[in-house]
């Protein structure tokens, strides 16, 4: 088989998973669904104040939804053994990691529009003509989260105590796309323009975090 073909397997196994068991998006959609009504609660009713601080609240459910998820992936390849499996793909094992990337980038999409909307529903986030620079925040800041969160769950495997190292890693490298993303989002919802740099920042930590794992996932799998 072909590089992208087994990236595509590997991604349709991974989508099959997902909607037959809905057990990660189930646990991510669940987690973003209480955080937001337990903010909504907590917080006093959003003023002009205090509204500028509703996208940073929003990328960081986003942040530990994604650590949710990306917990949950790793829980079922190491009790099922499919990571070992994928080892032994006939290709450049890069495409093994641009499937299974492609794959928690589409979850954490889907959570993204789920969250984003039910910030609007509880804490009267109005998207209207920010909606399209929020979701080019959304991708380009989603993609970056699911090529580092894919590489470090590939990483944590093997470790003793990987549940606790994963966020260890992921908070402090994701940290530039949590403030990129939150700042960008703010802008567009204020209706002010998003500074190009802002942009050109996001997409080059999404390439080097999508080349470098590519480059070394062989690697990452045989240890």
């Amino acid at each position: 088989m072909t590089g992208p073909r087994i990236a595509l397997a590997v991604l349709w196994k991974d989508i099959r998973l997902d909607l037959r068991t809905r057990d990660r998006l189930g646990h991510m959609a669940v987690f973003s669904a209480l955080v937001v009504v337990l903010l909504s609660i907590a917080l006093p009713t959003p003023t002009a104040e205090t509204r500028p601080w509703l996208p940073v609240l929003l990328w960081v459910v986003l942040l530990f939804a994604s650590l949710l998820g990306l917990t949950r992936s790793l829980q079922t390849e190491t009790e099922e053994g499919a990571l070992a499996v994928l080892t032994l793909a006939p290709c450049d094992r890069g495409w093994v990691f641009l499937g299974k990337g492609a794959a928690n980038l589409i979850a954490l999409l889907g959570i993204e529009v789920w969250t984003a909307g039910l910030f609007s529903v509880f804490l009267g986030l109005a998207w209207g003509p920010a909606l399209p620079e929020a979701i080019w925040a959304g991708l380009l800041g989603g993609v970056g989260l699911a090529a580092l969160g894919t590489m470090l769950t590939t990483m944590a495997t093997s470790a003793r105590f990987r549940e606790f190292l994963l966020p260890v890693l992921l908070f402090p490298l994701a940290l530039p796309v949590l403030v990129i993303a939150s700042r960008a989002t703010a802008e567009a919802l204020d209706g002010r323009s998003v500074p190009g740099l802002w942009w050109g920042a996001l997409a080059l930590y999404d390439w080097v975090f999508v080349v470098i794992p590519y480059l070394t996932f062989d690697y990452l799998l045989e240890d």
